[in-house]
């Protein structure tokens, strides 16, 4: 011992003072020196680190509570604060660079966008791009089971059990190979594993216990229980960039400076719910077995109140299945509604907006938010009256259901017609409550509907048009063959003759007329030739305006001498027609000028007119102008629309147009409209023109052909008998007239060779033409055979040249036009 130790011995003061220095220096060096936080950097790595303050760091924020971001964007959980650590003790700043998983990550790493992951978890061998320290966090795994299964599970028990694990979590692969009898249940994620454990729906799931705590007592699922441990754990370390190796130094000397006090101040911030000590007892059947055997009295005492809770949490279980049901039908009726073709929403008793679907939506133009609280009148037209608004609300007052047609309005402000169920909404107390209303957009149905009506009536007056065409065309020409018989034995110039003149003329028109009536009910096909527009204007002008109002003024503006297109004279007639009664209509109240003009257009290149697409070329462009009303700009869009008219129900069927653009449009033509309100409206027509000069004829239209034969003339019409046996014979043929079809084949049998050509109408009783050509063709194939009719669609099934028919004649006909189909045949014969 001594002189120091010998004196602090003989005075116990100093002695006292000396051993409380001791313990003060021991204490003080013990709570200011931790171990390990000397870092022992090298010069080169201090000097790294200067020349680099700041590390960009990658996070995968959604593996809370190992890392994520707190309410105002700070960087938050268990890897957290190791990296708060290493940033304070190594004098650098972590950029934070977030993405969602762990793969865009290292894709990020890969291209240098991060220097730094924080939390890896996977193979590092299968990384070459990165260095990785030691694992620094060791997490280990639970099994997680309903709060209803009570006992200790193992792994290796848990054969035959349901387990559900993230579908991409590597702990599928540690019991796929170890455990190979435990039936997996692979799911989208923990929180999924979870709700489904939580539900009792499935077994037990496998994970973390950070994530456990997190999950139990942040989300509120408080139903589970920890049931076990499993050798299975997590290793995360800290990967950094594999061209910076001197990062790797520095970080996993940071990490080592870290010491056991901080990492399990870190560990029981972030993990509660360390239940080691209850698996200690679950496993240890010796204490349970003394445990139990102090607690029977307690058991007993408390037998009724577990016999109760248990039966409270049966009906709890069913309760909550109840409701899970009620709730999956609640978002199917919803997913219903919210996909239905038709429109559903929802209004309170007083009439206020609630809810729309999405049809409804698209039907009305609104969006729920527009409507939302607002009365339901804002979609009503004003197509009802009051009364019937009155009505209806009577009806739903009384809680009957009503279903009717009534009219929307747009936001757009178009109209539309909708099928309606309306059904009124009680609640459990059977009050009502609001009203859920049906739509159905039945607009298009109502006009296809109507075009039907439309349809209809055109069939039926086709039907009509070729019921009459016969009988009319007989009188026809009846009338037209007297009249040209009967004006030869009169002087021209004299009374006589004219008003034999004016007979043909109108009866011609008559003839027109009729077929122009066929065209439009589709009962005769349109002829195709070459057509004088100059001549056919000049016809309509003087119709137009002998037909027209005296106060509406017809000009014609014909700026060409001819121009020629191809189509039928009746169709185009009937264009000008149209486009001039429209125009009278719009000019009926104040008067005003109708004009007609034609010239002559080139088309550089192709243009979109109102009416279709004009290619390049040479058309003549016919003009009709008015000084009327004009076109709304709201309705110039569908003028050429089939029964569209602004016209009142018994001023127009909405066709005119409609077979004005028809038309047109078949002949490769367009329409251009241009309309000004209260100024008037111009349609130019533009038509292909055809180009060489007028088709030559062998004949003029009045020239009368001369022959000789011998004719087999057959018609059920005395007069058509009386007038063609008179024709034939002044044109020098030798005729026997024959009104039944049955009497002339047997005539015919008689004395086949008596007769040189048989001319014969159609429709007759007993026995049609086209059979009598057949039956005479049979006796004598050589016979030609002219056949006479007054409605063309008799015809459709007859085939050309088939019997010997060599020509068809349509009724009627004037002489000259006989003649020359007579002397063609006889012409050919002799060829």
């Amino acid at each position: 011992m001594n002189s120091m130790t010998r004196a602090l011995w003989r005075h116990p003061v100093r002695l006292t003072l000396a051993i409380c220095l001791l313990v003060f220096g021991v204490t003080a060096a013990v709570f200011w020196y931790t171990p390990g936080r000397d870092l022992k950097l090298t010069a080169e790595e201090r000097e790294w680190l200067s020349n680099h303050r700041t590390i960009r760091l990658g996070v995968t924020p959604s593996t809370r509570p190992l890392e994520f971001f707190g309410g105002k964007a700070e960087y938050k959980g268990m890897v957290a604060d190791y990296m708060h650590i290493l940033s304070d003790r190594l004098g650098v700043r972590f950029e934070v660079v977030e993405t969602t998983n762990l793969k865009k990550l290292l894709h990020m790493a890969e291209d240098r966008e991060v220097d730094v992951i924080a939390a890896f978890w996977a193979n590092p061998a299968t990384i070459k791009y990165m260095r990785f320290t030691r694992p620094y966090l060791v997490i280990p795994t639970v099994i997680l089971v309903n709060k209803n299964q009570k006992e200790y599970l193992q792994l290796k028990d848990m054969s035959d059990m349901d387990l559900a694990l993230p579908k991409s979590n590597a702990v599928i692969d540690y019991v796929r190979k170890y455990y190979p009898r435990i039936h997996i249940q692979p799911v989208y994620n923990y929180l999924a594993a979870l709700l489904h454990v939580s539900f009792d729906e499935i077994d037990a799931t496998i994970i973390s216990l950070p994530q456990a705590s997190y999950f139990i007592e942040e989300k509120g699922i408080t139903n589970l229980r920890v049931a076990g441990h499993t050798d299975y754990k997590i290793y995360h370390r800290i990967a950094t960039r594999s061209d910076w190796p001197i990062l790797n130094s520095i970080m996993q000397k940071g990490l080592d400076s870290i010491t056991q006090t901080e990492r399990d101040a870190i560990y029981r911030k972030w993990v509660t719910l360390d239940q080691h000590y209850i698996s200690f007892l679950l496993q240890n059947k010796h204490f349970w077995f003394y445990f139990g055997g102090a607690t029977l009295f307690i058991i007993l005492f408390v037998a009724f109140i577990i016999s109760w809770n248990r039966t409270l949490q049966k009906r709890v279980s069913e309760k909550t299945r109840e409701l899970k049901d009620e709730l999956n039908a609640r978002v199917r009726l919803m997913t219903a509604i919210e996909q239905a073709q038709d429109g559903i929403f929802i209004i309170s008793t007083d009439g206020i907006m609630e809810y729309m679907n999405p049809s409804f939506e698209r039907m009305s133009g609104y969006a729920l938010e527009e409507l939302e609280g607002k009365h339901v009148s804002v979609i009503r037209s004003d197509r009802q009256s009051t009364e019937f608004f009155e009505e209806l609300w009577k009806d739903l007052i009384r809680g009957d259901v009503w279903r009717g047609q009534t009219t929307y309005r747009s936001k757009s402000g178009h109209d539309y017609e909708v099928d309606l169920s309306i059904s009124p909404i009680h609640d459990n107390t059977g009050k009502m409550t609001g009203y859920v209303e049906v739509a159905r957009d039945i607009t298009e149905q109502l006009q296809m509907e109507k075009q039907l009506r439309q349809s209809q009536k055109l069939e039926e007056l086709g039907t009509l048009a070729g019921g009459i065409a016969h009988d009319f065309n007989n009188i026809l020409a009846a009338i037209l063959g007297y009249a040209e018989l009967a004006q030869p034995t009169l002087e021209p110039g004299t009374r006589g003759y004219d008003n034999l003149d004016r007979i043909i003329h109108s009866a011609k028109r008559a003839k027109e007329m009729v077929h122009q009536i066929l065209v439009f009910s589709r009962r005769r096909k349109p002829d195709k030739a070459r057509v004088d527009m100059v001549p056919l204007l000049n016809e309509v002008g003087q119709f137009l305006e002998v037909s027209l109002p005296s106060t509406i003024e017809v000009r014609s503006d014909i700026a060409v001498s001819s121009g020629w297109v191809i189509g039928d004279s009746s169709q185009i007639h009937q264009v000008v027609t149209n486009l001039g009664t429209n125009a009278a209509y719009a000019m009926s109240e104040n008067g005003g000028t109708l004009t007609i003009s034609l010239d002559r257009a080139h088309i550089e290149q192709a243009v979109l007119l109102h009416g279709g697409r004009l290619e390049p070329g040479d058309y003549l462009r016919l003009t009709v102008a008015d000084t009327g009303t004009g076109i709304p700009e709201e309705v110039m869009g569908r003028i050429f629309d089939p029964f569209f008219t602004t016209k009142p129900q018994t001023k127009g069927t909405g066709l005119g147009l409609s077979m004005v653009h028809g038309i047109v449009g078949s002949m490769h033509g367009g329409i251009d409209v241009k309309s000004t309100l209260d100024e008037g409206t111009i349609f130019h027509i533009y038509l292909p023109e055809s180009e060489g000069t007028a088709p030559r004829v062998e004949f003029e239209e009045g020239d009368v052909v001369t022959g000789k034969g011998r004719i087999l003339l057959v018609d059920d019409e005395e007069d058509m008998v009386a007038v063609g046996t008179q024709m034939l014979t002044d044109l020098g043929y030798a005729v026997q007239g024959v009104q039944d079809s049955n009497e002339a084949l047997e005539l015919f049998r008689s004395s086949p060779d008596s007769f040189d050509l048989l001319i014969t109408d159609q429709t007759m009783p007993r026995m049609t033409g086209d059979r009598l050509a057949k039956a005479v063709h049979e006796i004598r194939p050589e016979l030609p055979v002219i056949l006479c009719t007054g409605y063309s669609a008799s015809l459709d099934n007859l085939r050309p040249g088939e019997a010997g028919i060599r020509s068809v004649l349509m009724k009627p006909f004037e002489m000259a036009k006989l003649s020359r189909v007579v002397g063609k045949v006889f012409e050919t014969l002799r060829g």
